[in-house]
C-alpha cells in the first residue's frame, strides 16, 4: 500500500500517461509543480518515492538530457495501469467502513433505548 506522499505521485503520474499509451516524458520540476500545496513533498523526497515506485513495479524510469534540460521518460508497467482500480477501491472500502461504523452507532443508540425502555417497564410493573 502506498503512502500519501507516493499516491500523491502516483496520481499524477498516472493522469499523465494513461491517455498516452502508459508513457510521458516529465521535467521534474513540472511534476513538483502539480503536487499539491497541502503535500510537502521536496526534490529529495521526489527522488526517493520515484525510485521507490519504480522498484515496486508501478512503472520504469529512463533519463534524458535534451538541450540541458532533465527529463524523466516514464512507462506505467501492470501495477501502474491497476493503479486507478486500486484507488476506487481502497476508496470503495473506506465508504463502507465509515457507513458500518455509523450503523453500528445507530444501532447501539436504538439498543440503548430499548433496554432503557424495557429496564422502565419492568419495574414500573414490579413496584
Amino acid at each position: 500500500m502506498l503512502n500519501k506522499k507516493e499516491t500523491v505521485i502516483m496520481r499524477e503520474i498516472y493522469k499523465r500517461t494513461v491517455n498516452n499509451n502508459g508513457t510521458c516524458i516529465i521535467r521534474p520540476v513540472d511534476l513538483m509543480a502539480s503536487i499539491p500545496y497541502s503535500v510537502d513533498i521536496n526534490k529529495t523526497d521526489l527522488q526517493s518515492i520515484l525510485i521507490g515506485l519504480e522498484y515496486d513495479e508501478y512503472f520504469t524510469i529512463e533519463e534524458k538530457d535534451e538541450n540541458g534540460e532533465y527529463y524523466l521518460h516514464i512507462t506505467l508497467q501492470k501495477k501502474g495501469f491497476a493503479f486507478q482500480r486500486s484507488e476506487e477501491q481502497r476508496i470503495r472500502n473506506q465508504k463502507s467502513s465509515i457507513i458500518s461504523k455509523i450503523a453500528l452507532t445507530l444501532l447501539g443508540v436504538v439498543l440503548a433505548f430499548v433496554l432503557r425502555w424495557l429496564i422502565q417497564f419492568i419495574f414500573s410493573k414490579g413496584g
